[in-house]
């Protein structure tokens, strides 16, 4: 979506980088080109083209990364009673936690995503925001390819444009809706342009005002990104793929299972006939044995047998038991460099995993445990950053009385290392003993906002 067209009308350049986000998503959609695609002698020296069977691994690991990160039990607080209440409906409304658990695994496959809030029945008062009576809040998701910072403060973005585009009554657009901070709090700034004569040309739309003013410092997007140092362009504000790094543990592990599955399609057993057994029709075909089912065969000569048999049979090694040695270990490999720990992916009895003590096995999950605390606060800082954005709204737009000051938090799933009731009976346990309050037992088990 992204160009070096747009970026100079933002007056950036950053073209280099949205290439990269290019590549990860060619592997995140399971086909890059410059490698699955390659070229092989045929019959007569033609060349055929062909394609890499792969696996598809890079959005299977951005898929587990959503499951552990942002799931059904994941849960959002609210200190303040009349917030809460407003944020659990727009979440409910908007099918929220899906749409977010999707765009963490966009996130981790691209680098970034975001949360813009779209605010619509509203208009503007003497530069202030005037509800129209049938005011609205939904939101809108965007990956990395539809991101483009403007400021970036410690690396953290404070304002962005986000591009997206279409074809309306078939004319082509560009949609770029800018977040800029101001003396004054954010604006946003909505510019319309269509493709006329090759070019972009700015165009009035509308069902869209030009500009809103906030007066607010709370941004009305929220960004995500894996909790990873930026080592391709760190100035820029944006992230980098979960598989940035393990590029080659993606193509080793296609490599492997390309080879199985070759091998498995050219293992087929072949037969070989001695000429003298082919037959042709009136219309020259060839006609075997086994297309009449002929078992009865005169040979004429002293050909011996035990040498020079008439039928040959090859029958070629499929080689399972190597070929999938190698493409457990390329997934060993990969599930280590996208931080899953090294036996996420295990299709063998081979390494003994049902002899290992529960022990062993917390140990071998323990550096996919640290992982998930790292990324759970990148996700925590996203989420909290949506709600405060629909605190600001419920408060300004729609005009219900909200402690702005109030405490969020977000509690994550942790049962993938041990069942709820296990961790449920301990936090009881803590209750009893005094290390934890009833009142936050209760917020853990019973309260907050979970799915919508």
């Amino acid at each position: 979506m992204i160009n070096e067209e747009i970026l100079s009308l933002l007056g950036i350049s950053s073209q280099a980088y949205y290439a990269k986000i290019d590549e990860w998503e060619s592997w995140w959609r399971g086909y890059n080109r410059s490698f699955h695609e390659f070229c092989e002698g045929g019959v007569g020296g033609r060349l055929v083209r062909r394609e890499l069977y792969r696996m598809n691994m890079a959005k299977k690991i951005c898929e587990d990364w959503a499951s552990l990160l942002l799931n059904d039990k994941t849960t959002v607080r609210i200190g303040d009673e009349n917030a809460e209440g407003f944020v659990c409906c727009v979440f409910q409304k908007n099918g929220f936690m899906a749409q977010a658990n999707s765009l963490v695994e966009k996130a981790f496959a691209l680098g970034t995503g975001a949360v813009i809030l779209r605010l619509s029945g509203i208009g503007e008062k003497d530069g202030a925001i005037d509800p129209l009576g049938d005011a609205d809040v939904s939101f809108e998701f965007v990956d990395a390819s539809h991101i483009v910072p403007i400021s970036v403060v410690r690396g953290k973005i404070t304002e962005a444009a986000f591009v997206s585009g279409g074809i309306i009554k078939g004319e082509e657009y560009t949609y770029i809706e800018a977040h800029t901070l101001e003396n004054d709090g954010y604006v946003i700034r909505n510019e319309f342009y269509v493709r006329e004569n090759g070019e972009l040309v700015k165009r009035e739309f509308e069902d869209c005002a030009a500009e809103i003013h906030t007066h607010s410092s709370i941004p009305l997007f929220s960004i995500l990104t894996p909790n990873i140092q930026n080592n391709i362009d760190s100035s820029l504000g944006l992230g980098v793929s979960v598989f940035a790094d393990a590029i080659d543990c993606l193509k080793g592990v296609d490599l492997a299972f390309n080879n199985f599955c070759r091998d498995i399609k050219l293992g087929g057993k072949k037969v070989f006939l001695n000429q003298s057994l082919i037959k042709r029709d009136d219309y020259g075909n060839v006609v075997t044995p086994d297309d009449v089912a002929q078992q009865l065969f005169v040979t004429i000569g002293d050909s011996d047998f035990a040498d020079n048999p008439m039928i040959v049979e090859h029958n070629p090694e499929l080689r399972s038991a190597e070929n999938s040695e190698a493409v457990q270990c390329h997934l060993n490999y990969l599930s280590f460099r996208c931080g899953l720990g090294t036996h996420h992916y295990t299709f063998s009895d081979n390494e003994g995993r049902a002899h290992l003590t529960a022990t062993q096995y917390m140990g071998e999950r323990q550096d996919m445990r640290q992982n998930i605390s790292k990324h759970q606060k990148n996700v925590e800082i996203f989420l909290i950053g949506v709600v405060r954005a629909l605190m600001w709204c419920a408060s300004e737009v729609f005009g219900l009385d909200i402690d702005m000051t109030t405490d969020v938090s977000v509690m994550f799933d942790d049962t993938y290392f041990g069942d709820s009731e296990t961790y449920r009976s301990r936090d009881l346990e803590e209750v009893k003993l005094g290390v934890m309050t009833a009142e936050e037992y209760r917020e853990k088990w019973i309260g907050g906002i979970k799915n919508g």
